[in-house]
């Protein structure tokens, strides 16, 4: 399309700004294709040969496979984040010479230890914000004391000073695969933290010392600081459970969602014929009398609050010998005696159900899911790869390197042993299963715009109010399964518009507070500067679509309503007749540029290419 002749430049620059309602609608016509199946193509968006790969692998999505460094910085980060000398697409590019290099590359460096203890942007921009997030430094028994004894005390605030550091930590920080791995294991031993009481107000505790600190690390270690932790003990009932009034909920979660998984539940089937896994000893599933025992097993483990004989008053975990049920217990299998002293059988429970190979299975199957797709081998089915993923995580099970050896392999394969040949990873060749979740796509459009994050007193409440309402609040699952982490469950159209108008709110500027300089900023200056001179609607279009999605759009018809952002319309002096403002390719007033820039990249934000993970 051209401007037609007698369009003087003054009616070119009239002031065309698409609604809030036309950028929703652009937005809802661009993102239809999230909920449609097809057929992945095997060819990558760079034009890169093919890329072998079964069936079975393949995308449920008509897409492109993007660039590996896309695929990888939008599963193994929070997407990338421009000029960053870690996790840009740049940056990735720059590790090797092909694909396996670069990918062998970047997971090396953030599993590598060292790199994971350096500091980061991120570290320095929460120690700034210090003021504004007291709890953060604070021990368990300080946090127990400022804000779960003491009088009006505000039991939140923990929960909101470390959703505001997880904000930084994803956008600020290089290490990305850590802090996916951080949100993984919230998910898994998922606790709802805005109850008011004991998990808003041990929250930093929670985060810090349980969760970050095994992330990487070795499983049954986590288990037990799962299972000693305030939040844990409140949130399913297990400090009050005690001898014969043994309270399930603990053990029966602990073995459904935490370990063996509801796959490897055989229902109400008497315990003694179970069979044996005889490499192990220990049963291959388990059945109701298991998790009976199993809860038995650690009554008496409960929080040292002050009451009911407890020594003290301060929060941290407290044996309680009174309260043990002293009998013998029967759990997988294992005869445990009776009277084998303080936790013993409790720990005697974490060990068998972490070296259990159910275990190794349901766990791995959701890294899978996490780190790969949705196409994860159900139970019962063959799968090499899968299967010695899952071996390596129940071999090392006393490993303290466990987590980081079984992530190793999930992303980079089983390498060649002996007569065993190496086997692939199907990382790299999948796309197009999965769709960002609310969090994800919040954490990878502050990435993706250099968004410049300033920590207010009231720790960026207007930004949450806005998110919240996607339908993931952090830390914010009532059920203790965790947030579903399937294609299907976020493509919803209340959770679609939701996500829109979040993107509209980003780049509208409703999260900063320009009295103060606080809030979440998109600079307009800094988005135009980094164009380097692009001034047609074409060619700031073509530089933004590349800049946010790492490629070109899947679907050309997106392109187009892309540059038309840019191009803009004009109904003139009729009430009919719309035509564009500036031809494709013509040169844009400076101010049009700026008037129009952050809705048409908010349409790219909202744009299925976007969304992909």
């Amino acid at each position: 399309m051209t401007i037609p002749p007698e369009v003087t430049e003054q009616e070119a620059v009239r002031p065309s700004l698409p609604s809030r309602r036309d950028i929703l609608k652009l937005g809802a016509v661009i993102s239809g294709a999230l909920a449609v199946g097809a057929t992945y193509d095997g060819v990558r968006a760079d034009d890169e040969a093919p890329l072998s790969f079964s069936a079975s692998q393949a995308s449920e999505a008509n897409v492109a496979l993007p660039p590996l460094a896309v695929v990888a910085l939008n599963r193994l980060a929070w997407g990338p984040r421009p000029g960053d000398p870690f996790t840009s697409i740049e940056a990735f590019n720059a590790l090797g010479p092909d694909d396996a290099t670069r990918l062998a590359a970047y997971v090396n460096q953030q599993l590598d230890p060292a790199f994971l203890a350096a500091p980061d942007d991120s570290d320095a921009r929460i120690a700034a914000a210090a003021a504004n997030l007291p709890s953060l430094g604070m021990t368990l028994p300080q946090l127990w004391e400022t804000y779960f004894k003491a009088q009006n005390a505000d039991r939140s605030r923990p929960v909101r000073d470390v959703r505001v550091a997880t904000l930084l930590r994803a956008v600020y920080s290089r290490r990305q695969l850590f802090e996916v791995m951080v949100d993984f294991w919230h998910n898994h031993f998922s606790i709802f933290a805005w109850d008011g009481a004991y998990a808003g107000a041990t929250w930093v505790h929670y985060d810090r010392d349980v969760i970050r600190a095994h992330a990487l690390g070795n499983f049954r270690a986590m288990l037990e600081a799962v299972a000693k932790s305030p939040a844990m003990l409140y949130y399913l009932d297990n400090y009050i459970s005690q001898g014969a009034n043994f309270n399930e909920n603990w053990a029966r979660e602990l073995m459904e969602l935490h370990t063996l998984g509801a796959e490897n539940y055989l229902g109400t089937a008497d315990p003694m014929g179970v069979p044996t896994d005889p490499a192990t000893g220990l049963h291959v599933g388990y059945v109701d009398n298991d998790v009976y025992d199993a809860a038995r097993c650690f009554t008496g483990w409960r929080v040292n609050n002050g009451q009911s004989g407890a020594p003290g008053n301060d929060g941290t975990f407290y044996y309680h010998a009174p309260w043990h049920d002293r009998a013998n217990k029967f759990v997988l299998g294992v005869y445990i005696p009776a009277d084998q002293g303080p936790e013993v059988d409790g720990k005697q429970v974490l060990d068998m159900l972490a070296r259990h190979p159910g275990t190794g299975r349901f766990i791995v199957r959701k890294l899978w899911r996490r780190l790969i797709g949705d196409n994860a081998p159900e139970p019962g089915v063959v799968n090499p790869f899968f299967d010695a993923v899952a071996k390596t995580f129940t071999d090392n099970w006393q490993n303290p390197n466990q987590i980081r050896l079984v992530v190793q392999q999930l992303l980079l394969g089983i390498p060649a042993s002996g007569s065993s040949p190496a086997i692939p990873s199907p990382f790299a060749t999948t796309w197009g299963q999965k769709i960002k979740r609310p969090h994800e796509a919040l954490y990878s459009a502050l990435r993706a715009v250099n968004a410049e994050i300033t920590v207010d007193s009231g720790g960026l409440g207007s930004l949450w109010s806005g998110y919240d309402a996607i339908g993931q609040q952090h830390f914010g699952r009532r059920p203790p399964d965790g947030y579903p982490d399937v294609r299907d469950a976020w493509t919803n159209t209340t959770s679609m518009l939701y996500r829109w108008r979040m993107f509209n709110s980003l780049m509208e500027g409703a999260y900063y507070n320009a009295s103060n300089n606080t809030g979440v900023r998109v600079d307009n200056n800094a988005l135009i500067s980094a164009m380097g001179g692009a001034n047609t609607p074409n060619t700031i279009a073509d530089f933004w679509i590349n800049r946010l999605l790492g490629r070109p759009m899947d679907d050309p018809t997106h392109r187009t309503e892309v540059v038309r952002m840019m191009q803009g319309w004009d109904t003139g002096n009729s009430s009919t007749s719309v035509k564009p403002v500036y031809d494709p390719n013509a040169v844009m007033a400076a101010t049009d540029i700026s008037n129009r820039l952050r809705r048409m990249i908010a349409v790219i934000l909202m744009s299925p290419e976007f969304q992909w993970r």
